[in-house]
């Protein structure tokens, strides 16, 4: 009876061991991104989990994982731990695929050139010399996409272009009567100049529809600098309003042959119904607001107060 009654204290007291073990959470003062690759043996996979800092023993790690029949259910990927793991969350977070989602933001006013550029930036999978494919400015939603290593480039536009299509062809069919584009592509151009003058968005697209309306020039500088590339140099001179481009508004009337960025939805929005106001002007006060004028008269003022009795 000693006997039987020693093993049972002792079968109790390995058991709450084992419990303690498996619970246990091992401290680690940094975060880290584990990347278990495909086809990886428990084996393998309780090695790296060790050599991260991220459990107190591979053996242990096996064990525990053959006996919750887990072994060969473990899945390949990127984890992402920042905070103290046991055994039981490790085996948890692997067995049902918790991986590590990066991300890659595409914001309102970015050109097609900087878009692309992000391809080499990422753990995306640049895919885009393979495949046959249109690109254009503005036909992409800025947003925060998440992907997995291992994804393409091009899935990630794929979803932004649909996304874009989506809203976009939304508010076309909201739009307000009586606007100067013939088409969605007419008013993203718009909008992507709208993008890049200012906050006003909703007074300062009624002032480019009226110019428009007019047959004025629309005598954007973001035009100008977009038609410059990388030959602009942060300063727009004068000399730079008469570069021969169908992008300089300062040179051509109506709206350039295509969007010079992709937009913000409230870009697009305030293009398709824009403030109803009597203004043909507007300079900027310094403060990230503008000045607004109905004559060339008062306009030509307010780029005297504004701009050049401040330079």
């Amino acid at each position: 009876m000693n006997n039987l009654k020693f093993i049972s204290i002792s079968l109790i007291y390995f058991a709450v061991f084992s419990l303690i073990l498996v619970h246990f959470k091992v401290s680690k003062e940094s975060s880290v991104i584990l990347d278990i690759p495909e086809g990886s043996s428990i084996s393998l996979i309780s090695n790296i989990l060790f050599e991260e800092g991220l459990i107190l023993s591979p053996v242990l790690f096996k064990t525990y994982t053959r006996l919750a029949l887990s072994d060969n259910k473990l899945q390949a990927g990127e984890y992402f731990f920042d905070s103290p793991q046991s055994a039981y969350t490790l085996n948890k977070k692997l067995l049902e695929g918790d991986f590590y989602y990066r991300k890659l933001t595409l914001l309102p006013g970015s050109t097609l050139k900087t878009i692309l550029n992000l391809a080499n930036s990422t753990s995306l999978v640049n895919d885009l010399e393979n495949i046959e494919i249109t690109l254009e400015e503005g036909i992409f939603y800025p947003d925060t996409y998440y992907y997995l290593k291992g994804e393409t480039f091009s899935s990630i536009l794929f979803q932004s272009h649909m996304r874009w299509k989506e809203i976009s062809n939304e508010l076309w069919e909201s739009r307000n009567d009586d606007l100067p584009y013939a088409n969605i592509k007419e008013a993203t151009t718009l909008a992507s100049i709208i993008e890049k003058e200012g906050i006003e968005k909703e007074t300062i697209a009624g002032v480019f529809v009226n110019r428009l309306k007019l047959n004025m020039k629309l005598q954007s500088d973001p035009t100008v600098i977009y038609a410059l590339g990388d030959n602009f140099d942060g300063d727009i001179k004068r000399k730079d309003l008469r570069i021969d481009s169908p992008y300089n508004t300062y040179r051509y009337r109506g709206l350039p042959p295509g969007p010079i960025s992709i937009v913000s939805e409230d870009s697009l929005r305030a293009a398709l119904k824009p403030r109803e106001t009597d203004y043909l002007y507007f300079v900027s006060m310094g403060n990230g607001f503008h000045k607004f004028s109905k004559t060339l008269t008062d306009h030509n003022k307010a780029v005297l107060e504004y701009q050049i009795n401040e330079r």
